[in-house]
């Protein structure tokens, strides 16, 4: 039996008023395995039906944000996860950050180093992530460190 992630079950079992957001729950499932089976998506514990797990899967291949593998086989894009960060980032009323543990920030302004950390450990930054508090890099030593990194192939 494989391995998979499931999303929160308040994501796909939201309250009554409120109907599931499918795109977001199949991006979910694609972007935390490496790839998903059609029946992983409509079998327990998700069991979106067949119908709309059909008609979803073929608008999200569509708008390039799911590639088929193979038969019965998915996995998410690069814009799939650019498309997954968004919808996750607007559900969540305000986005609670891991910052970099005071011993690295006081170790000088290895300002890559921060950003690297930042990034993997929360998945995603967004460019005010690195301005504020405890960070307070400026604008003109953000916008050169980020462009180094995105040259040598480090962020996207």
């Amino acid at each position: 039996m494989e391995n998979l992630n499931y999303p929160p079950e308040k994501l796909f079992n939201p309250s009554i008023q409120n109907k599931p957001n499918y795109d977001h729950i199949i991006l979910w499932m694609l972007a935390n395995n490496d790839t998903c089976k059609w029946s992983n998506f409509s079998e327990k514990p998700i069991e979106i039906p067949v119908g709309t797990l059909s008609r979803h899967l073929d608008q999200l291949k569509s708008k390039g944000l799911v590639q088929k593998i193979s038969r019965g086989h998915y996995k998410i894009s690069i814009e799939g996860k650019k498309e997954f960060n968004a919808l996750s980032s607007s559900k969540k009323k305000k986005r609670i950050l891991n910052h970099p543990p005071k011993i690295i920030l006081r170790s000088g302004r290895n300002y890559d180093d921060w950003i690297l950390w930042m990034v993997y450990n929360n998945n995603f930054c967004k460019r005010l992530d690195f301005l504020g508090e405890p960070l307070s890099i400026n604008q003109s030593s953000l916008s050169k460190n980020l462009n180094l990194l995105i040259e040598k192939g480090y962020l996207i």
